[in-house]
């Protein structure tokens, strides 16, 4: 199995510099990139099998614009439409939703405290919540994996398949972590043709997502791994080994400029014209 791990599009708090699970729109350089994105894709013939989203807008959006890139039915549809899962969402900030990561104590590609709390609101009318905690994210990975993923490669340990996960920054660095922790470590390594360098172990990468940046991953089976089935989905994967392919890859926005004016970062309107087009008259 051939895995891609790809951060959403550029959305609105990405642009004011805050996060969580607020459905923030994405700017219009962000569906520029989301098309960029499955361009890529199609013209390097990488045609996926599934592709799981996030049930945030921003995710599924971008989803659905790789799906739109892939094959197409003969009316022209696409064949291939999003998977959706709540699992994949974004790390909930609890009291600090909406506030600039640069007045919270927590940012989410930080390797924070597994029982992380949100500061107090001043706001002594309103209700305290809770960071959602690295726990509770990882229990959300360990159960889409446990669903979606590990099922697949023991029914299918030979498949030549793609997937791909469509999730945020914060969620897919506690994914990637519980995914390592699946392997002998031994058994991890980094593609020698990848265009990240690591002076260390492969399994001790931490790797980061720009905007439709992707992590591809290569699992594959060994001798030793065969017999294994999804009845012990929680064991490490004795025997496989994954190979990183490539880290927040991001070659599709090479020469991609953000419209000026304000354009670019401003909210995407699904109605409105291309925005080349708003320089064509």
């Amino acid at each position: 199995m051939r895995l891609f791990l790809i951060r959403h599009g550029e959305s609105e708090h990405n642009v004011a510099q805050k996060a969580g699970i607020t459905d923030s729109a994405l700017t219009n350089h962000g569906m520029l990139q989301i098309e960029s994105l499955g361009e890529y894709f199609s013209s390097n013939a990488i045609y996926f099998d599934r592709i799981f989203a996030s049930d945030l807008s921003r995710a599924h959006i971008t989803a659905a614009g790789i799906c739109n890139q892939q094959p197409k039915s003969e009316n022209g549809e696409p064949i291939l439409t999003p998977i959706i899962s709540g699992y994949l969402r974004e790390r909930s900030f609890g009291s600090l939703e909406g506030k600039l990561l640069a007045n919270t104590s927590t940012k989410p590609e930080s390797k924070e405290n597994d029982n992380a709390q949100s500061a107090p609101s001043n706001d002594s009318s309103t209700p305290h919540v809770e960071i959602e905690s690295v726990v509770a994210m990882r229990q959300r990975a360990i159960s889409f994996l446990n669903e979606h993923i590990l099922p697949s490669l023991f029914e299918c340990p030979d498949a030549d398949s793609n997937v791909a996960i469509v999730s945020h920054g914060a969620f897919l660095r506690v994914f990637w972590n519980r995914i390592v922790e699946l392997f002998d470590p031994t058994n991890i390594s980094v593609d020698p043709n990848s265009d990240y360098w690591s002076d260390g172990p492969a399994a001790f990468i931490l790797p980061s997502w720009s905007n439709t940046g992707f992590m591809q991953l290569s699992i594959q089976q060994g001798k030793e791994g065969a017999g294994q089935n999804a009845a012990d989905p929680d064991v490490l994967l004795k025997g496989w080994s994954m190979k990183i392919v490539a880290v927040d890859r991001k070659a599709h926005l090479e020469g991609l400029q953000r419209t000026r004016g304000g354009i670019g970062s401003a909210t995407h309107d699904p109605g409105q014209k291309k925005i080349d087009q708003f320089f064509k008259n």
